[in-house]
């Protein structure tokens, strides 16, 4: 029981370090270089250099140390939580003004499918892909994120049926372990971006009083915003392929016939109905 509580307690410190301690303690770093040096001497590394304190006594440097570290876990803190609204901005519906954004896309979508439609066979292909660069299906969110996560949730619905936001509790109980951990990577993988995100946002920020570092925060951005794309297709991607594979086992632990295991929307229909439970 010992060495176990030693191997949770390093697990836990390393988690620690990596996720608050160590962006915390560089975007303070970052932050108070701005305060020292802003956008007039941007570069003067002496003048950073003569504004660090020496001949501090051992105690006043264990206590400094200490600061800085609870003072790098609170903006660590705060910057998941920043992730957590990136996150609810990406995945969530427009709202007031924003919503011509999303006609816009929208109006973007129809003319590709339209092209689509009437296109020849053999273009069919170049077309649809050029139509699913703006979404796979029509948009209804403020981001291709946020469409594409929907995507997976509509396309389900059509094709069997199922209201993912009833059905997916139940499905998830008929995963084996080795799906759920990959669907669970794919999800912590599009917030650990949206938190990657919310650190651009932040040092952007820090780049009004040191312009710098705001290329860096725009390279940071760059890269959420592509680590966020390919972490929502993934996990999108994964969801449909669970109701693909094991949408039937649902149906028989309810207790429904599943014949050949095809889920037909009809079927669909009835085991919705019945995990809505009214609602």
């Amino acid at each position: 029981m010992t060495a176990f509580l030693a191997e949770l307690g390093k697990k836990l410190a390393e988690r620690w370090v990596a996720l608050l301690a160590l962006p915390g303690v560089l975007f303070l770093a970052t932050a108070l270089t701005a305060a020292t040096l802003g956008h007039a001497r941007a570069l003067d590394w002496r003048r950073l250099v003569a504004a660090v304190p020496s001949g501090l006594a051992p105690v006043r440097l264990v206590l400094l140390a200490v600061a800085l570290l609870v003072a790098a876990s609170a903006v660590g803190l705060a910057a998941r939580g920043l992730g957590a609204l990136v996150e609810a901005v990406l995945l969530g519906r427009a709202r007031g003004p924003l919503r011509w954004l999303v006609k816009r896309r929208q109006r973007r979508w129809d003319r590709r499918d339209d092209a689509y439609e009437q296109a020849p066979v053999e273009e069919q292909a170049d077309r649809a892909a050029d139509r699913n660069r703006v979404a796979l299906t029509r948009p209804g969110r403020l981001t291709w994120v946020g469409d594409r996560v929907r995507a997976a949730g509509v396309r389900v619905h059509g094709h069997y049926g199922l209201d993912v936001t009833f059905t997916w509790a139940c499905l998830w109980l008929v995963l084996s372990d080795a799906v759920r951990a990959d669907v669970t990577a794919a999800r912590a993988a599009l917030r650990d971006a949206a938190v990657l995100g919310a650190w651009g946002v932040a040092y952007l920020a820090v780049g009004a009083w040191w312009w710098p570092v705001a290329p860096v925060a725009l390279v940071v951005l760059v890269t959420a915003r592509r680590r966020a794309r390919a972490a929502a297709d993934s996990y999108a991607a994964l969801v449909e392929a669970a109701y693909d594979l094991h949408a039937a086992d649902v149906a028989e632990a309810l207790g429904l016939a599943a014949p050949d295991r095809v889920v037909t929307p009809a079927l669909g229909r009835v085991i919705t109905e019945r995990l809505r439970k009214g609602a």
